[in-house]
């Protein structure tokens, strides 16, 4: 197992900068994904540390080794792409087999490490078959088989699962989490899926314009996005965010011009102290907004601008003013567009950036 570590790790593609002094240590087994749009650096930094693109400036360092001048296959990585990368007039077997057979490893070993393999990942009986006689998650499960039968160090994943539908994608993230775990071996997957991240990653780390903008567990991310942008990018739907303004007199306050909602004067004072200013940016998740068809002490009034029902609950846009919210609701709740509702923000909850800098205040 190996340990992955990017000091200071910057890519210029001429005067684009691609990678921004990136600093990321994967632990030893552990299932790291890089998360963000299209863009954001996190394939090119994946391609650093396979050797594929040479950084700028930086370290890559395996287990404390700087590898920045090896070459791939030197770096016992294996890499699973998007499209899978299979050669369509090899059968299965031999596209599992063909980089062990160039390393001149004996045959006999070459066929116990592909069947041991194929048994593992249930594709045994698609030995004989050629890639084009192979559904998409097949094709994906030979991909990884490859990757599998070289032992590497590191496994490389850069976005395996988009090709496939929605209902393979998800018992896929399963499988894949649970084949990484019985193996043992230090991963790091790329994905713009941030679903994905959540299900799979025992960390993620966020990426925007090169930069990492967090890294922490699903959990930290989700529940404490250190930025606004971190903030909008995970979760689904997006975190509501708005602007507001910090009031202190006989009682303490946020006030959006609409509604006004009551804060601790500890709380008060902690934003007065980080802040830029007493403008701030208010986020709340959907699932943090009560919503109500009768007035209660202390409830919002606002209009139901949109519902989306998708089965098991809806989402309720919210209009009050020139501010919308988006709150999750029981479909049975029974709201329509145009009916008049309540909310209320539960205070515990929410997060307020600084309106200036969108980082984090509390």
């Amino acid at each position: 197992m190996t340990e992955v570590k990017l000091e200071k790790v910057c890519k210029y593609f001429g005067e684009t900068k691609a990678v921004d002094n990136v600093d990321l240590q994967v632990n030893d087994g552990e299932f790291m994904v890089l998360l963000g749009p299209s863009g954001c650096g996190k394939t090119t930094t994946l391609r650093l540390i396979a050797g594929l693109e040479k950084p700028t400036s930086g370290l890559i360092l395996f287990d404390g080794e700087v590898v920045n001048e090896l070459e791939p296959k030197d770096r016992r990585v294996a890499m699973v792409f998007q499209d899978y990368a299979l050669y369509p007039h090899m059968k299965v077997f031999d596209n599992m087999a063909l980089n062990l057979q160039v390393r001149g490893v004996p045959r006999d070993e070459i066929r116990r490490k592909v069947l041991e393999t194929a048994e593992l990942l249930g594709i045994k009986h698609l030995l004989d078959r050629k890639p084009g006689q192979l559904s998409g998650g097949e094709q994906q499960r030979v991909a990884l088989g490859r990757a599998i039968v070289r032992e590497p160090s590191v496994f490389l994943m850069d976005e395996p699962l988009s090709n496939l539908d929605a209902a393979l994608r998800a018992r896929m993230r399963g499988e894949l989490k649970k084949l990484q775990e019985r193996l043992k071996t230090t991963t790091i997957y790329v994905t713009h899926d941030q679903i994905e991240a959540m299900v799979m990653a025992n960390r993620i780390a966020v990426m925007k314009s090169g930069r990492i903008q967090q890294i922490g567990s699903p959990q930290e991310i989700y529940n404490r996005p250190t930025n606004r942008f971190v903030a909008e990018f995970v979760g689904s739907p997006k975190m509501n965010i708005f602007d507001a303004t910090v009031i202190s007199d006989e009682n303490t306050r946020l006030t959006t011009g609409e509604f006004d909602i009551d804060i601790s004067p500890l709380l008060a004072r902690k934003v007065a102290q980080s802040s830029s200013g007493p403008e701030v940016l208010v986020g709340v998740r959907p699932e943090d907004v009560a919503v109500s068809t009768t007035y209660q002490e202390g409830f919002i009034e606002a209009m139901i601008y949109l519902v989306e029902d998708i089965g098991n609950l809806s989402f309720v846009t919210l209009q009050a003013g020139d501010v919308f919210i988006v709150a999750q609701a029981p479909p049975s709740i029974g709201l329509k567009v145009g009916d008049k509702a309540y909310f209320k923000l539960i205070a515990e909850k929410l997060h307020i950036f600084d309106k200036k800098t969108e980082e984090l205040i509390i």
